[in-house]
This record gives structure tokens, C-alpha cells and sequence, in this order.
């Protein structure tokens, strides 16, 4: 019992003797009170730059596409193409199961028209609401398009199964986003302004 002071006193003499000989990485300068306030202005520039930097470069794949993510042009064509998808679907069901006598113009008639009307609200939501240019109007209808042909053209493939549906995988899709880019286009050169 006699040595353990001893002991107790020896190890804190040693620690203090090892805590003396560190010293400071750098020289810790507090003469405001608070050291994080000392270069306020210059950290509102640097964080200005910075976001300015990181707003030039492109965040991912999807918006190499004209500035936008590929989330925002599904966000966009998603509604008109799938209610384009369903007349569409609904048209050719109903031509060939309930009314095969009428003549088959009638329901392309009625499939076009819905193109032109779904594309032009497309064209239309894509400029209003959600602040598109022209270019980003017409890359979310060619998306929309492509994607909407290739599922018309695999519904088309089962529903009638000859050799044209399989053609028809490649050129459905085509077909839908040329017409998606044309009908666009002239909606977005009459409505957009700048």
C-alpha cells in the first residue's frame, strides 16, 4: 500500500511530461470570440462558386440530356403517353373483338388524333408547367414516344402474331417518336417565346 501513491504520482508525472513535449499543428489564433465568424465573406463567395460550379456540371447520366434528369423527363411524358397508350390499346381491341365490320380508317382516324392531341399537351405541359425549353420539350416526347411505340409494338406482337409485328418491334417506336418530335416541335415553336 505504501508504493501505490507512489505509483499514482510517478504515472501522472510522466503524463504531464508527455502532454509538454506535444505541440500544436498550427498556431490557434481566437481573437474574435468565435473563430468561424473571422472569414464570413469570404465563405459566402466560396460557397456562391461552388454552387455555380456544381450546377455547370452535369449530376449523373440522365442530365447530359440537355440539363435535365432522366427522372424529370419520365416526370414529364409519363400521364400523356400513358393515356396515349390506352386509347391506343382500347382502339385496336375494340376494332377487332367488338366492331370488325367498321371500316378501319375510323380507329386510325381515332388513333391519330389522340397522337396529335397527346403530344401537343405534352409539348404544352412540358413548356408551362414545368419551365422547359424547346429542345428539353422535344427530347421528353422523342423518350415518351420510343417507349410507348415499343410497348404498342410487343402488345401488337402477341395480339396479332404475323410477320409484319415483328418489324413492327423496330419501327413502331420510330414512327412514335418522329411523330412525337414533328408534333412538338411546332407546338413548342408557337407557344415558346424565347
Amino acid at each position: 500500500m505504501d508504493g501505490m501513491p507512489h505509483l499514482v504520482y510517478n504515472n501522472i508525472k510522466r503524463f504531464i511530461s508527455f502532454m509538454t513535449l506535444l505541440e500544436h499543428k498550427r498556431e490557434l489564433n481566437y481573437s474574435n470570440d468565435f473563430p468561424w465568424q473571422q472569414n464570413q465573406g469570404n465563405l459566402k463567395e466560396e460557397a456562391v462558386k461552388a454552387t455555380k460550379k456544381q450546377k455547370a456540371m452535369p449530376n449523373g447520366f440522365g442530365e447530359v440530356l440537355y440539363g435535365r434528369s432522366l427522372t424529370w423527363y419520365k416526370d414529364v411524358a409519363l400521364w400523356p403517353m400513358f393515356i396515349l397508350l390506352i386509347i391506343e390499346l382500347g382502339a385496336r381491341v375494340i376494332q377487332t373483338k367488338y366492331l370488325p365490320l367498321w371500316n378501319e380508317e375510323i380507329f386510325s382516324y381515332v388513333i391519330y388524333f389522340s397522337r396529335l392531341v397527346l403530344f401537343s399537351y405534352l409539348g404544352i405541359f412540358a413548356i408551362k408547367q414545368y419551365k422547359a425549353s424547346k429542345t428539353q420539350a422535344i427530347i421528353a416526347a422523342t423518350l415518351g414516344g420510343l417507349i410507348a411505340g415499343f410497348l404498342l409494338a410487343v402488345f401488337q406482337l402477341f395480339w396479332y402474331f404475323e410477320l409484319w409485328t415483328f418489324f413492327n418491334i423496330i419501327g413502331q417506336p420510330l414512327l412514335m417518336a418522329a411523330m412525337g418530335v414533328v408534333i412538338t416541335w411546332l407546338v413548342s415553336t408557337i407557344f415558346y417565346k424565347r
